[in-house]
């Protein structure tokens, strides 16, 4: 079963910073993809689940989530973070696992991936 992959670019503008796909951290007026992606957001909620992973844990991962889950209209443990297929960036590992910690407390799903049945 082929799927297309859809690759979202984030982070064009350099005069803020963009940890989140979803969103940069100060929204500049004059730049839209700075600006919250609803389009995005809305393609996303089509999802039954969403698996979520990549680099790093402790910054893009768990920023992008963030944005994801404040914005999510269905129940929250269809977010699924697969936590061993993201790694902290060193020095930051404190902050990754608070990130998991935040996510099970709002309640999304933390997982690994061989423990995620399709």
């Amino acid at each position: 079963n082929m799927k297309t992959v859809r690759y979202v670019h984030k982070g064009t503008n350099c005069l803020t910073e963009m940890y989140s796909a979803i969103a940069a951290e100060v929204p500049m007026a004059d730049d839209p993809s700075t600006h919250t992606n609803l389009e995005l957001l809305m393609e996303l909620q089509t999802a039954d689940r969403l698996f979520i992973c990549g680099e790093a844990k402790s910054h893009c991962v768990n920023y992008t989530m963030r944005d994801i889950a404040a914005h999510w209209k269905k129940d929250l443990s269809s977010l699924v973070l697969l936590s061993d297929c993201c790694s902290a960036v060193p020095g930051f590992e404190e902050a990754a696992s608070a990130f998991a910690t935040d996510m099970k407390a709002l309640g999304c799903t933390v997982s690994t991936a061989d423990s995620v049945v399709l």
